[in-house]
C-alpha cells in the first residue's frame, strides 16, 4: 500500500513537472462584447508592438512583431475575453532563433473613444506570472497576417515595429500610462519579458 502511494505521488510531481498540469488560469469573467466589437483589427502594444489579429467566430488567430521578436497567437474568443495559446520565434543570434511557448488572455474594453486590450501572459501552460500585455488599436489600418495571399508588403507600413510611446496612424499614444503599465520586467524565462 506504501509503495502505491508513493508511486501515485512520483507521478503526480512527474506530470507536473512535464508540464501536464492545468496552469495558472487568470481570474477573469467574460462579460458581453460591445455592439459592433472584435478583437480582429491592428493593435499597438507598449510590451510587444504591432499585433494584427483576424477574429472568425469565436476563433482568432494573430501576429505579433516588436524588434527581433516574431510571434502568433491562437485563440478562442467569449464574450469580450479571449484566452489563447502564443508561440514566439526570437533571433538573438543570426540563425539559432530561441523558440519560447505560454497561454495568456486579452478583454476588449472601450475607454471614451480608445478601444483597447488589458491582459496578460504566462509561460508554458500559465495564462498569468508572465507581465502585462496591453494595446489600443488602430482605427485605419487593417490586419495582415503572414499566411495572407494577399498580404501587402509592410516594409513601408510607418506603424509596423512601432515600439512603446508611439502613436498609431489615429494619432493617439500607445505609451504605457495609456494602456495600462510598463510591463513586469524580466522573467528571465526568455519569453515575452519587456526589453
Amino acid at each position: 500500500m506504501k509503495t502505491l502511494a508513493l508511486m501515485t505521488v512520483t507521478l503526480g510531481l512527474f506530470i507536473s513537472a512535464c508540464g501536464g498540469g492545468s496552469g495558472n488560469r487568470a481570474s477573469v469573467t467574460p462579460g458581453p462584447m460591445p455592439t459592433g466589437g472584435s478583437f480582429s483589427g491592428v493593435w499597438f502594444s507598449p510590451q510587444y508592438g504591432r499585433l494584427d489579429m483576424v477574429q472568425t467566430g469565436a476563433s482568432i488567430v494573430g501576429e505579433y512583431t516588436k524588434d527581433e521578436r516574431h510571434g502568433r497567437i491562437e485563440g478562442t474568443a467569449q464574450g469580450n475575453v479571449m484566452r489563447f495559446q502564443w508561440t514566439e520565434s526570437r533571433e538573438l543570434i543570426v540563425g539559432r532563433p530561441t523558440v519560447t511557448r505560454g497561454r495568456g488572455y486579452f478583454q476588449y474594453v472601450v475607454d471614451g473613444n480608445e478601444v483597447k486590450l488589458v491582459g496578460q501572459w504566462g509561460h508554458d501552460n500559465d495564462e498569468v506570472g508572465g507581465g502585462p500585455w496591453n494595446a489600443v488599436r488602430s482605427g485605419r489600418l487593417r490586419p495582415h497576417l503572414s499566411t495572407d495571399p494577399d498580404r501587402p508588403d509592410n516594409s513601408d507600413d510607418e506603424n509596423s515595429g512601432r515600439s512603446s510611446g508611439d502613436g498609431d496612424s489615429d494619432g493617439q499614444s500607445t505609451s504605457g500610462g495609456e494602456t495600462g503599465g510598463n510591463g513586469g520586467g524580466s522573467t528571465g524565462g526568455g519569453g515575452l519579458e519587456d526589453l
